[in-house]
């Protein structure tokens, strides 16, 4: 996956992926940079020689990251977040969308924007609650506002026009259709996507002004590039086998079910970085 060698061509950098319609960012600060370990130093390395595959950037990344990295990949608060996107779906699947304004009441606007919201409010509430705050957790938090969305808008273009009803039949298809597998995934690919544009844009401002990346626009692209990569690679991870705890995880007390989501998050989160 991420972290193999199946990279494709030289000269991807003009891939980009679509800003986030939902987004509420922690923020990815360059005043925090890499660890200063030989690892890591190789990726600084591809910055500087001005590397435009991808896929090399994002496999020397996975690399370079250490076994308390990984494992805050797939924490607590990370598994609460999608904890709250499995259930979320079980919920409209049974009793539409109500059953998520009555928990977690949202502010007016359309369908999907609110559904995402909700959704993020509940996970932060839990986080808060229980005190599992942490960088990757940040990062997930915004994962389940942008996976919630793509998953309820079903594939359709407009996604802010959707009604109420298109917006519950999308999201609640996973969990009415036997899909919590595919929603996993989708969940995933979008926590990946944050968390390489994280990795990435820690370093990057070193190098903005440099031969190998003489504008912000162009650290922008090769960011971008390395996410889209990253996103589109972890949706090839299989999860078959996967399915029950999920189906278990989506209809149970989300408390009583999170060390079996962690499990999940770790084999899958080895397998895409693998």
């Amino acid at each position: 996956m991420v972290g193999g060698r199946n990279t494709g061509e030289r000269g991807e950098l003009s891939a980009r992926t679509a800003a986030p319609v939902y987004e509420r960012g922690m923020g990815t600060s360059s005043a925090q940079r890499s660890p200063a370990t030989p690892e890591w130093e190789r990726v600084r390395e591809l910055y500087r020689e001005g590397e435009a595959n991808p896929g090399v950037i994002a496999s020397r990344v996975a690399s370079a990251l250490d076994a308390r990295t990984r494992a805050e990949m797939a924490g607590p608060g990370v598994a609460t977040c999608l904890s709250s996107l499995l259930r979320g779906s079980r919920r409209v699947a049974e009793a539409g969308l109500p059953a998520i304004w009555q928990s977690q009441p949202a502010a007016q606007g359309p369908p999907v924007l609110r559904l995402a919201q909700a959704l993020r409010q509940e996970a932060e509430q839990r986080i808060a609650r229980k005190g599992l705050a942490s960088r990757p957790t940040d990062l997930a938090l915004n994962a389940l506002g942008t996976s919630a969305m793509e998953a309820a808008a079903g594939g359709a273009p407009g996604v802010l026009g959707l009604s109420e009803p298109e917006t519950a039949a999308n999201f609640g298809a996973y969990a009415r259709e036997g899909r919590l597998g595919d929603l996993s995934l989708c969940f995933l690919s979008h926590d990946f996507d944050h968390l390489f544009r994280y990795f990435v844009n820690r370093d990057l401002s070193d190098f903005i002004g440099s031969p190998a990346l003489p504008t912000v626009a162009h650290g922008s692209r090769l960011r971008d590039a390395v996410a889209l990569h990253c996103r589109q690679l972890v949706r090839q991870v299989p999860v078959a086998a996967l399915a029950p705890l999920l189906e278990q995880a989506a209809a149970e007390d989300a408390d009583e079910t999170q060390e079996q989501l962690q499990q999940v998050l770790r084999e899958l989160t080895a397998e895409g970085l693998r």
